[in-house]
């Protein structure tokens, strides 16, 4: 294995993981390289604070990529949602997310409305034209956000990013279970 691939392995098992749940595929009149574009800057931001970006939807096996998608939206340590375009599958699993009452950070472009479920959580913005300015500055707010709520709910037993705020409840848990054959 070369030097690159293992401090690859070493910076995916060392630093904490970011997760992101994000429009990956044409919506709201952004083509899917917009996405990919956007998935970018956000996980640009993410490598600045710090921590390993991780689509909720990728792994290195094969599988089902629900399971996946709900092992990663429950355990990585914090997430970033764009619910630019308002796409559904990212309103679901935005909706997971806040009912694990784990961190979470809301990113939205300038051109999407904010939902009314969601919208008294805190949304930073940024230009859908990914202006190069603004996404500067938004790169900057974004690492420094996921720095201090990742901290915060680490160091703060209250701490929600929205269920709490409601009354108390008991938040479901996730097991990773192993298959026979492993």
């Amino acid at each position: 294995m070369e030097n690159k691939e293992k401090s690859k392995i070493q910076d995916k098992e060392s630093k904490p993981i970011c997760g992101i749940i994000m429009p990956i595929s044409a919506i709201d009149g952004c083509p899917s390289e917009h996405w990919t574009e956007v998935k970018g800057i956000i996980s640009e931001a993410i490598c600045t604070a710090d921590y390993t970006p991780n689509l909720v939807s990728d792994a290195d096996d094969i599988g089902i990529i629900q399971k996946r998608i709900i092992q990663n939206i429950y355990s990585n340590d914090i997430v970033v949602c764009d619910v630019s375009g308002k796409n559904p599958n990212v309103m679901f699993e935005l909706g997971m997310r806040l009912a694990f009452d784990k961190p979470a950070i809301i990113v939205i472009d300038d051109k999407t409305d904010y939902s009314f479920d969601t919208s008294p959580i805190e949304h930073l913005s940024y230009p859908r034209d990914l202006r190069y300015n603004k996404i500067l500055d938004f790169k900057d707010q974004l690492a420094k956000k996921i720095k201090a709520t990742d901290e915060k709910a680490k160091k703060d037993p209250t701490y929600t990013t929205f269920l709490k705020n409601f009354g108390s409840f008991e938040v479901a848990h996730v097991e990773k279970k192993r298959r026979v054959n492993e």
